[in-house]
């Protein structure tokens, strides 16, 4: 956290002339007074006048409350852990013991607010690298993994995707993707902040299903990436599908390879780095290919996203078009099978904010009436949440 001493030197600056904080002395008796801060009524005025995104209005209640309630408690039991054992504490009746609050530290939910500062409505937080965060909550890199994980732990944070540096990407430099639990129900809502849906059909893993039916040319660059470049490629295609679900829903139908979404193909294109010349360094494609791998990238997308709209009309009674949709990662199994995991603003069934359907042939669909009524191990599975031992 930011040190006493770098605080006594900036807080006469940030008060000059009333320009940030107010300071005043309160006196409590004998002794130095007690000094009080507010921030300047020109800076709340400011802040007044800022125009407030739709975001900043989903997510506002949730900031708040997690600022405000001191008793935010972690949802695993910590209660008290004993120091020493009792046999060798002499003279006294009982042991001493150091008591552990179960409450969310302060560190940990100023860091869990600055990331819903950043999330969508649908609690995705993108383009908040390790900088920031250092910048916007004082701790240094040592100290916010740490923390990080133990939301994760916690299940605040439901799963996160690790930046990576790589040419294939537009941006080169990505930034680790978070996935919050905004349904978490330490955060006190009455109901589940978003629905999810959950699809658990026949099927393979990651790399085999972005793989299948692919050219030679796309076959060879997917075998050239790195595990965590690759599941950054993944989210990347994850989010097209989220998009045409999203955007494009009356749109969707199971293409033919010469169907084309030409918006749909330009979104892909710029956010990829086209080689330059013949096999550019570590992609194992040229130029001249990178089209084909664009267009497998296209037809993949849609035929996912079609296939996901098919399952759902086929499946559940209700309204889709112009619902807000994410697909989010969940593990890869090693049963024959594939899950989907969406998360949308508002469920098709008004009783039910969790729906799982299994099996595409029997199409069984068994409605939750919030995700804490799953098992955790469904949990893990479908993921809403990161089991934190595994791996």
């Amino acid at each position: 956290m930011i040190s006493s001493r770098l605080v006594m030197e900036v807080v006469p600056e940030l008060a000059r002339g009333e320009a940030f904080i107010v300071v005043k002395d309160v006196s409590v008796g004998r002794g130095r007074p007690t000094r009080s801060y507010e921030i300047a009524p020109a800076l709340q005025e400011v802040e007044r006048s800022r125009p407030e995104s739709i975001v900043s209005l989903t997510l506002g209640p949730l900031i708040k409350h997690l600022l405000s309630c001191p008793d935010i408690q972690e949802s695993d039991s910590i209660v008290e852990v004993a120091v020493g054992k009792s046999e060798q504490a002499v003279g006294y009746k009982q042991p001493p013991t150091r008591k552990k609050s179960n409450r969310l530290s302060v560190s940990n939910r100023l860091l869990l607010a600055v990331l819903m500062c950043h999330a969508d409505d649908l609690g995705v937080v993108r383009r908040v690298g390790m900088p920031m965060l250092k910048q916007l909550t004082g701790l240094d890199e040592a100290k916010l993994k740490p923390r990080l994980r133990r939301l994760v732990r916690l299940g605040f944070i439901r799963s996160s995707v690790a930046g990576v540096t790589s040419s294939i990407f537009a941006e080169v430099k990505v930034s680790t993707t978070y996935f919050l639990n905004l349904n978490h129900p330490q955060l006190r809502l009455e109901e589940d902040c978003c629905a999810s849906i959950v699809l658990h059909e026949y099927g393979v893993g990651r790399r085999e299903t972005v793989s299948a039916a692919a050219p030679a040319v796309a076959l060879r660059l997917f075998q050239a990436l790195r595990e965590p470049v690759f599941e950054v490629l993944y989210l990347k295609l994850a989010r097209y599908v989220s998009h045409l679900l999203s955007h494009h829903w009356n749109e969707l139908r199971l293409p033919e390879r010469s169907w084309e979404f030409a918006p749909l193909k330009n979104m892909i294109s710029a956010d990829f780095n086209r080689p330059q010349g013949d096999f550019a360094t570590g992609l194992a494609i040229g130029e001249a290919d990178w089209w084909e791998v664009i267009d497998h990238f296209h037809w993949f997308v849609v035929e996912r996203a079609a296939k996901i709209k098919s399952r759902l009309e086929g499946t559940v009674l209700g309204d889709f078009k112009d619902s807000r949709m994410e697909v989010i990662p969940s593990p890869d199994r090693d049963d024959g099978s594939r899950i989907t995991t969406l998360l949308l603003r508002r469920g098709p069934v008004p009783t039910a904010s969790c729906l799982v359907i299994r099996d595409a042939r029997s199409g069984f669909c068994e409605p939750f009436n919030r995700e804490t009524q799953l098992a955790a191990d469904e949990r893990y599975q479908f993921g809403l949440q990161t089991n934190s031992k595994s791996g």
